[in-house]
């Protein structure tokens, strides 16, 4: 670990390349029904059929940013993240990199300082 704790943020980018206007899945994931001669896109998820819009798109319901670090994301530090006011979800994918969703309330500028603040103040 470097001497001094860092977090590189990093918006999160849908993995499927979505951009703002276009809501196309990969084809090996595209499954259509006919319903009054309109195709309509869903998703097939182990809790069902799930209609594919802007309803159910989580890159519009959620502000999702990734944390890359040089120091371990123990279950403490993973505690501090998820207590900062303004963090809705946190998801670590490794022992380096997580991702947090802050809500729609809150500036992410003010809840990621919030962030980076209590871990330098925690691991120094």
């Amino acid at each position: 670990m470097l001497s001094e704790p860092q977090i590189i943020w990093e918006k999160w980018s849908d993995p499927f390349g979505f951009s703002k206007d276009q809501h196309i899945l990969p084809e090996y994931e595209n499954e259509y029904y006919e319903d009054n001669q309109q195709k309509n896109q869903v998703l097939i998820t182990n809790m069902g059929i799930i209609p594919f819009n802007e309803a159910t798109d989580c890159s519009k319901i959620f502000n999702f940013w990734i944390g890359h670090t040089n120091f371990n994301i123990s279950t403490v530090i993973a505690q501090l993240i998820q207590d900062v006011d303004g963090v809705e979800t946190l998801d670590v994918f490794t022992r380096y990199r997580f991702r947090v969703a802050f809500g729609k309330a809150f500036v992410d500028r003010d809840v990621i300082n919030q962030i980076n603040t209590i871990i330098n103040q925690t691991l120094k």
